[in-house]
């Protein structure tokens, strides 16, 4: 053969093998399986008790889009491979439907018909008629396929007739793969991948319709569906393998993974040496009363399990609170209870928290599928799923209580334990399993600390950034806490995201200082806020008249977030720490009972506030006179100068000169044991430069609610705050009357150094005022100022607040004062509130208005002394000397030496017998079960004439029973018998404008 023959058979191979591949290409075309209709029901993300669309799409280009009737709705749970991809399902229930009248024209085509599927588990499930449905109809009841559950079966129907054997069993809360496969001779079911009936005949015909959960009007499916889909199969072989939506092996490690994962966490925390294991929750056996004898049961962390499952439940309690959680795929608050009582506080399940991270919400823990919400059964944990979008709880740590600021005991204060005992829970959660990316890179902390002795536990959060990019935490919730209705008003919460705004309202008075309505920002309101649960939708509600004198009960579910932002930008490997929400379960209604249980909050938990200092103040700066003060002070036994406005003194002012003067005198009343401090306005309605100023976000100018204030998160914190250090450490001064610090007001700038912009501007501002606190409490210094910072290191605040009360007579000041202290002890205990007895005018120098020459006016000041001291109030003697005469000195003197003999009892909390109407005797009673002094019971007569009068003693909460021991101030002593709520009944007789006081003991 030549050449040329042999290249002509050459390119006739080539042409002949292209045509073979050609032609090899279009036979695969056409023996391959075509998807002829797809529904994926969980393309909408793992979200429950949203409706679901309309229109289920179908995901196909052939538009087999099927409409929607009744009313079903997404759910957050899929398949497990599914699930960890952070899909869901649509739950069918109350008679929902998806269909089309269509039959796709292939009846005699071989298809596959498959879909995932759940039978519901949950309540009403085993009600009559609702066991049985039809989760997937091609065709109809006479001409088709119908596959439905029947009771405990899924059983499968052809043109009519039913299949001699189940499908499968229909187990309640498991998912199920099913597959029909009609291969063009017969037709043959797969359950989970494996045949279970094989031979059926196929549909002669098939009518016009495709349904999912229902067929036409009847036989409605009372569950879960994933995915449906149908198929054909064009001269292909069927294939399990290749042909299913369900892959056995996928699937299998999935849930391989995930099992072993819980098998894990569940054996940390049965490793954990710090929980204590035990085969089930023991009852609460505490019998004492915690506001007048001392609860020392410790508090612990209990783990319930139940041997071989995946679920377990834990009991963090101290007695007379506990908190129970429940945990399987992912974990829950399923109990708060107030163990005294028995009271059960939560309704329904919660997320422990959710945070929005960027413009993403996330919950953090938590269970979707409780049934009913205004009540929660146990049997229902085994049924609650897991949300796949949820960070995910990985495990727990346990440590003691860490002090949230540096305190040290002094200043007479009452001793405590700091940080108090109880134990400090962190919860720890990974990244949700549809954010790949932040598997190991971003995880959450919840955080719990309960407490020994009293029924208060504290919760905040911590975000952890380690991923390589920055993300903002916008918004976060720190409590969501879905509460019983007739509990609601016995949960006292507050937390330390607090100052002026911040517990402001529109209804208050003296600190709003705005026009009109105010924007939501302006009025900060507090971190708490009561809700109606949007998924609250129980049968037992109410008419409007009702919730009306009922007040308004479904306003049940609890919030804990601050009213805006905090909007942090949280860079890489940095945390973010939430502010800290406290919760008091009250055990009745009485507002006394609840008064003190707060003002026992605030002595375990913000100590500073039980400090006692008795203070004088002057407004002068000229050496000699303010050292002939000091003299008198030291003398009379006064334990506080105070520099008062005005003009105070200028924390950042490092002249020399002016440094010199406060380090002199601030030795020299050291030596008279004496510390001092003094006033300024710092922040509040003190501008400190444009460039330093809050913006008002409407003007874009400089402006703020309280006049021109300074943005404490522009650099002016820098030079300020730096300089007043260096002012303490050069003068020696020990307290800080800080008037004005930061009080709220928002900043709209963009270019303020420490915050960006108008979201974060309140955050960062609050931050670096708790900041600044901190460090008062870490140099062991005093700090009164007149807002609400106490659980982070303030010591006091004004009992009242009305700035001209101080221009009234010493006569109006007298009764006005006691009306006072009567109104803030509700919510204070005494040493919180600061009281003033103005020697000198304030604003003026009319000489009604003050008591000099204090000889001539020693009844008036006699009285004024006796009535602050008596309350035990943070109190102050204002003027430029303390005594002028012998005479005068005695008097002072007397009543200073007579309240510190007394200082225990007298700073100690206040029963509210009678408010001071000017009419009547009126009265302060102090109590304390746990010193010998039990009370101190003090009597004023603000009338012109004699009263004697029996007056009747609540001695409950001083933990006297039967008897107590009464001693008048001439020191004659009776024993009185106390009735059964142990009150006891004694004779008073006060004169005419006079006071009496009578101590209690056993």
């Amino acid at each position: 053969m030549n050449f040329p023959e042999i290249q002509v058979l050459k390119l006739f191979y080539k042409h002949l093998c292209c045509v073979v591949a050609v032609m090899l290409l279009f036979a695969h075309a056409h023996a391959q399986q075509l998807v002829e209709a797809h529904y994926n029901m969980g393309r909408s993300g793992s979200v429950s008790y949203a409706t679901s669309p309309d229109l289920l799409k179908d995901l196909t280009s052939h538009g087999h889009d099927l409409k929607k009737n009744g009313t079903p709705v997404f759910f957050a749970d899929a398949p497990a491979d599914k699930k960890m991809n952070g899909e869901g399902s649509i739950l069918f229930k109350d008679k929902g439907i998806y269909q089309i009248a269509d039959n796709f024209g292939k009846t005699s085509q071989p298809f596959v018909l498959e879909g995932w599927f759940q039978t519901n588990s949950r309540q009403g499930s085993k009600d009559p008629g609702r066991n049985k449905g039809v989760v997937l109809a091609y065709g109809d009841d006479k001409s088709g396929y119908v596959l439905w559950q029947k009771e405990n079966q899924w059983v499968l129907m052809i043109d009519g007739r039913e299949s001699p054997k189940a499908v499968a069993k229909a187990i309640p809360g498991e998912w199920v793969h099913i597959a029909l496969v009609n291969d063009g001779k017969t037709v043959s079911t797969l359950v989970n991948g494996l045949r279970t009936l094989t031979g059926l005949a196929a549909a002669k015909t098939l009518a016009a319709n495709f349904s999912i959960a229902a067929l036409g009007k009847d036989n409605f499916f009372n569950g879960l569906i994933y995915e449906v889909r149908l198929s054909t199969l064009n001269k292909v072989k069927f294939d399990a393998g290749k042909h299913l939506l369900f892959n056995a092996r996928q699937v299998a490690q999935k849930q391989k993974q995930a099992t072993d994962e819980q098998r894990a966490l569940f054996a940390a925390l049965e490793a954990n040496k710090s929980i204590v294991k035990v085969q089930s929750f023991p009852a609460a056996e505490n019998s004492k009363d915690w506001m007048v004898s001392q609860v020392k049961t410790p508090v612990q962390l209990l783990l319930q399990k139940e041997p071989g499952q995946l679920s377990a439940k834990l009991l963090l309690t101290n007695g007379l609170l506990s908190r129970e959680f429940f945990i399987a795929e992912n974990l829950a608050c399923v109990g708060f209870k107030n163990e005294y009582t028995d009271a059960q506080y939560l309704r329904a399940v919660k997320p422990e928290a959710r945070v929005m991270i960027d413009s993403t919400w996330y919950n953090v823990g938590g269970f979707s599928g409780q049934p009913e919400k205004s009540y929660l059964m146990e049997s229902w944990y085994k049924n609650l799923i897991a949300e796949p979008s949820a960070f995910r709880f990985a495990g727990l740590e346990v440590t003691q209580p860490t002090a949230r600021y540096p305190w040290q005991q002094k200043y007479n204060a009452v001793h405590t334990e700091w940080p108090p005992k109880g134990l400090h829970v962190m919860m720890h959660y990974n990244a949700p399993l549809n954010k790949g990316e932040w598997q190991k890179t971003v995880k959450v902390t919840v955080h719990y600390e309960l407490y020994e002795g009293m029924p208060v536990i504290a919760k905040w959060i911590t975000v952890e950034n380690n991923t390589n990019s920055s993300f903002v935490v916008r918004e976060a919730e720190c409590e969501v806490l879905a509460v019983n209705q007739d509990q609601v008003k016995r949960i006292h919460v507050e937390s330390d995201y607090s100052f002026a705004l911040a517990n402001a309202d529109t209804e208050g008075s003296a600190l709003m200082h705005y026009n009109g309505t105010p924007p939501a920002y302006q009025v900060g309101r507090s971190t708490t806020t009561w809700q109606t649960d949007r998924e609250y939708n129980t049968w037992a509600s109410h008419n409007q008249a009702e919730d009306k004198f009922l007040g308004f009960p479904h306003h049940n579910l609890l919030l804990s977030r601050v009213p805006m932002g905090p909007s942090e930008t949280l860079k890489p490997k940095q945390k973010f720490t939430s502010f800290t929400t406290f919760e008091l379960l009250h055990d009745n209604d009485d507002r006394e009972r609840q008064s003190l249980a707060h003002r026992k909050f605030y002595r375990k938990l913000a100590p500073q506030v039980t400090e006692s200092l008795l203070a004088a103040g002057i407004t002068s700066h000229d050496k000699t006179k303010l050292k002939g003060f000091i003299d008198q002070m030291g003398e009379l036994g006064f334990e506080r100068l105070d520099i008062m406005a005005w003009p105070g003194i200028s924390h950042d002012k490092l002249d020399a000169d002016y440094v010199g003067l406060w380090k002199e005198i601030a030795s020299y009343a050291k030596t008279k044991g004496v510390v001092m401090g003094g006033y300024e306005l710092q922040v509040a309605s003190r501008g400190r430069g444009a460039q330093y100023d809050c913006i008002d976000p409407e003007t874009k100018k400089p402006g703020s609610l309280f006049g021109q204030s300074v943005c404490i998160a522009s650099d002016w914190q820098d030079k300020y705050y730096t300089d007043m250090w260096k002012f303490f450490d050069q003068t020696g001064l020990m307290t800080y009357n800080m008037d004005g610090p930061y009080h709220g007001d928002v900043c709209a700038s963009t270019t303020h150094k420490h915050h960006t912009d108008l979201y974060d501007s309140q955050w960062e501002q609050w931050k670096q005022q708790v900041r600044v606190l901190h460090e008062l409490q870490r140099r062991n210094m005093y700090v009164p100022i007149p807002d609400w910072y106490f659980l982070n290191g303030q010591s006091s605040t004004g009992m009242g607040y009305r700035e001209a009360s101080a221009n009234l007579t010493p006569q109006q000041q007298l009764l006005l004062g006691r009306q006072y202290i009567y109104d803030g002890t509700w919510h204070k205990t005494p040493t919180m509130g600061w009281m003033t007895l103005q020697l000198v005018g304030f604003y003026t120098n009319d000489p009604r208005v003050g008591l000099e020459p204090l000889a001539d006016n020693l009844d008036r000041y006699e009285v004024g002394l006796f009535q602050h001291l008596a309350s035990g109030c943070q109190f102050t003697v204002r003027g430029n000397r303390l005594y002028d005469t012998p005479e005068t000195k005695a008097m002072v003197a007397k009543w200073v030496n007579w309240f510190k003999k007394h200082r225990e009892i007298l700073t100690s909390d206040i029963i509210h017998v009678s408010r001071p109407t000017g009419r009547d005797l009126d009265a302060m009673l102090h109590v304390n079960a746990q010193i010998e002094e039990k009370g101190m019971f003090v009597v004023f007569n603000p009338t012109e004439k004699a009263i004697t009068k029996t007056m009747k003693v609540p001695l409950y909460y001083a933990g006297l029973k039967g008897r107590a021991t009464i001693t008048d101030q001439d020191g004659k002593s009776s024993v009185s018998t106390l009735n059964d709520q142990q009150e006891a009944q004694f004779t008073v007789s006060i004169p005419a404008g006079g006071f009496g006081w009578f101590l209690i003991k056993e």
